[in-house]
């Protein structure tokens, strides 16, 4: 049995309803939703494909389904804006300003950097160790703990194993050398550098490069290799020592020697011998640019 609107509305007057419909039957009193739901429960006869007809294709295309008459509306995405990060790169102001800064505004640019996540988690920009002079430049990796909380590179125990390397040439500290870093931040729990991070403080490092105008450079350690070297992929530091390459520094070619990081030779002491080597191998590119320090002068008690 069917109810109209009017038997619905008679019958809650005399207190009987409410009534009680099939949930297929049409609502009486909202006929043009009935009529909705029963469009997209059946489609019009003209939509219908026609029994034994094939579905329509596009020229090349797959079968396409009929669609419904009424579709919900779409509801259009909010665009966020786009924030600066590591792997967008750096503006190209910030750059040039980079490329025409001068020592210390070049420390005052990268004290300020905030290009990568390493900032919110940094005590102290690692920015050097020495200043422009000495013709012998030590590029490391990146900072560590105690780095970090002193801003100078190499100052933890591998810094003391690099402080004795160098005494064994008479090199010393921010006299005879220049220390940096290929990162000027240190990575969350010591982790590897990332390319993005690599290519950011990647900037920063070129320009101290031509400041400093080095004669010989000592590269330690696999990330400091790489992109000074321009080397990708797994390659390995034992194959590139014990020979002297060639980088390229303000349209200058500079002698390159490679060495283990001295972190690497604390967990591997075995490794120290070959580091030796190293060493020796720099003593004669330092004697070659003219910058070897003179020996010290032994005495007898």
């Amino acid at each position: 049995m069917s109810f109209t609107r009017e038997d619905c509305e008679l019958i809650e007057a005399m207190g009987l309803g409410p009534v009680w419909l099939l949930r297929e039957t049409e609502d009486p009193f909202l006929p043009e939703l009935g009529t909705l739901v029963k469009e997209l429960r059946e489609p019009a006869p003209s939509a219908r494909p026609q029994a034994g007809a094939p579905l329509q294709k596009p020229a090349g295309g797959a079968p396409v389904k009929p669609a419904l008459r009424t579709q919900a509306p779409q509801t259009p995405q909010a665009t966020a804006e786009p924030v600066q990060t590591a792997h967008m790169g750096m503006s190209e102001a910030l750059a040039e300003q980079i490329r025409a800064a001068n020592w210390e505004e070049l420390r005052t640019l990268a004290n300020a950097c905030r290009l990568c996540s390493m900032a919110s988690s940094r005590q102290h920009v690692v920015f050097s160790d020495g200043d422009p002079g000495p013709g012998l430049v030590i590029v490391g990796e990146a900072p560590g703990a105690e780095e970090d909380l002193q801003g100078v590179p190499f100052v933890g125990k591998s810094g003391q194993l690099l402080t004795s390397m160098l005494e064994s040439l008479n090199i010393v500290r921010r006299k005879d050398v220049v220390i940096l870093n290929v990162l000027k931040c240190r990575p969350p729990m010591n982790r590897n550098p990332e390319p993005e991070e690599i290519t950011c403080c990647g900037h920063y490092l070129e320009r101290q490069l031509e400041i400093l105008a080095p004669k010989v450079l000592l590269l330690a350690g696999r990330f400091a290799v790489g992109s000074l070297l321009k080397l990708e992929g797994n390659f390995s530091i034992g194959r590139q020592r014990g020979r002297v390459h060639q980088v390229t520094i303000g349209g200058k070619t500079v002698p390159a020697i490679v060495t283990y990081h001295p972190s690497y030779l604390l967990r591997s002491p075995l490794e120290k011998a070959k580091s030796w080597d190293d060493l020796l191998l720099l003593k004669g590119a330092m004697r070659d640019a003219g910058i070897l320090p003179p020996e010290k002068e032994k005495r007898w008690n």
